[in-house]
């Protein structure tokens, strides 16, 4: 006679480990997946820094009409009695002229410095709630932040460096 079976269902070590291997798999992948406001802060970055790449093309294009475009220094009005310092016909490094270019104040989320004793001028716009700072970031090479470097001469175009949130 045989013995028949009645066994169903999992016997408590297969269950443990599962579990077990579950709570490995979530310890590896989670910080992956749980860092989503420094991918997020990284996309808003990128978006400036092509703002700015674009909004310098025509600020050039406008100081190549007005025959600026290789002064070292001058202005081009970029429409609703808005006018843009310029250096060899590209948007020089100030405040001023980083909030007329891109419409806003960036000034909520996003600070502006400028480099010390740079030269040309460099101008670093960085995420004042990035948590890797304990004061406001002066380094042109800083994390979390894109530098804008004006052209030094006739025939180069700025400088728009990115470094992203996540290192």
């Amino acid at each position: 006679m045989q013995k028949v079976s009645t066994q169903q269902g999992f016997t408590l070590i297969e269950l443990i480990i599962v579990i077990v291997l579950l709570g490995i798999l979530a310890v590896t992948a989670a910080p992956k997946f749980l860092n989503l406001q420094d991918d997020a802060r990284d996309s808003v970055l990128q978006g400036i820094a092509g703002a700015l790449e674009s909004a310098s093309s025509v600020v050039y294009g406008k100081a190549l009409i007005n025959g600026q475009a290789n002064a070292e220094t001058g202005t081009v009005d970029i429409g609703n009695n808005i006018t843009v310092e310029t250096v060899y016909g590209y948007p020089d490094a100030t405040l001023d002229n980083l909030n007329d270019l891109l419409d806003s104040d960036i000034g909520n989320d996003y600070l502006t410095n400028p480099v010390p004793n740079s030269d040309p001028a460099q101008i670093l716009i960085y995420y004042k709630g990035y948590t890797g700072y304990t004061t406001a970031p002066t380094d042109a090479d800083s994390s979390c932040a894109i530098t804008y470097t004006a052209p030094s001469a006739i025939g180069e175009r700025p400088s728009i460096n990115v470094e992203t949130c996540v290192q």
